[in-house]
């Protein structure tokens, strides 16, 4: 296994793993307001 093989691993499961969350978080949110604390509705103005 090449470094440029492994470093392609890392970054797709990185992006895996954060597309994960933020769909957690995005189908969470009309669920989970107070416990979520906002922070669905920052992401969602930063867009």
């Amino acid at each position: 296994m090449d470094i440029e093989d492994a470093r392609f691993l890392l970054t797709m499961a990185a992006v895996l793993i954060v597309g994960l969350l933020l769909a957690v978080a995005a189908g969470s949110q009309p669920f989970m307001r107070r416990a979520d604390h906002g922070f669905g509705f920052r992401f969602v103005r930063r867009q």
